[in-house]
């Protein structure tokens, strides 16, 4: 080395290649919609850490860049999709006003951050510009559950939420949450699968969504009382039995508690929507 030349090691940047996990091996010529539940793309868009606030200074910068990363996350859900599924038409559902569940669980999401000032910007640039759905009184999963089941089986439903993957059985379902070398994951559920992870969720709760589920009851008991193949009365035992166990005995606190955390998890048709929130 050179006497008063400062050496300096130049260190290999590892580049992670995102892909595409769990691909249809052959091309599926079936006329679908596709369903995209894009309240998450919102929230992703409008994440600005505090180290990125140097290259988006202003703003203004970070409402731009943030419609550019809504635009090209929908962009790429399409291009992913539509390179194994022949999509005919595309419903993008984000949220809306009046959802049902505060005024039925006054602590749902509670445990949540406060919203970015930069969601509600988003929100409209969705529904002006890119034609998204509001989720008028209820959840932007109650409206994909909906059209899921209008569409008779033939649709694509894109989402990350594990609710409306339980609810969304024997379609393909493709999981847009990149992370790590993952791009998003194609995935499928059978009906029996389904009504296992509803049944099991109701004990177990959700966390985001601030519920707590069965006090002190959680996965270990439900795959120990809760199996494939099993009838709608006999989940309704098990859960019945699930919350009995947390209340202490006491079968008037379990059914109350049991039927409050289901009516709030369960994802509704518009004909439902339409009775509650007439209520």
């Amino acid at each position: 080395m050179i006497k008063g030349v400062k050496s300096e090691t130049i260190q290999e940047v590892d580049i992670v290649v995102k892909e595409v996990k769990n691909c249809p091996l052959k091309y599926d010529n079936t006329e679908r919609v596709l369903i995209i539940d894009a309240d998450s793309i919102m929230y992703f868009a409008s994440h600005f850490p505090e180290d990125s606030l140097m290259e988006f200074p202003t703003e203004e910068e970070r409402i731009e860049e943030a419609k550019y990363r809504t635009r090209t996350k929908l962009e790429e859900i399409h291009n992913n999709i539509e390179e194994f599924y022949n999509i005919q038409e595309t419903f993008i559902f984000v949220r809306g006003r009046g959802n049902f569940r505060y005024k039925l669980y006054p602590n749902y999401k509670s445990n949540r951050k406060q919203k970015n000032d930069l969601i509600p910007i988003i929100s409209f640039y969705m529904l002006n510009e890119l034609h998204a759905i509001p989720s008028i009184g209820a959840e932007a999963d109650d409206y994909v559950y909906d059209a899921y089941l209008l569409s008779g089986g033939n649709c694509v439903v894109a989402a990350i939420d594990k609710d409306v993957f339980y609810n969304c059985p024997d379609v393909p379902f493709y999981n847009y949450r990149s992370h790590g070398d993952t791009l998003g994951e194609f995935k499928s559920i059978s009906k029996e699968e389904s009504r296992l992870a509803i049944a099991s969720q109701v004990v177990i709760g959700d966390s985001g969504d601030g519920i707590p589920g069965a006090y002190r009851v959680g996965k270990a008991w439900c795959r120990d009382n809760m199996h494939l193949g099993m009838t709608d009365y006999q989940f309704t035992k098990a859960i019945f039995k699930a919350y009995l166990k947390a209340s202490g005995g006491n079968g008037q606190i379990a059914k109350e508690q049991a039927r409050l955390n289901y009516s709030v998890l369960k994802l509704y048709t518009q004909d439902e929507l339409k009775t509650i929130n007439k209520r």
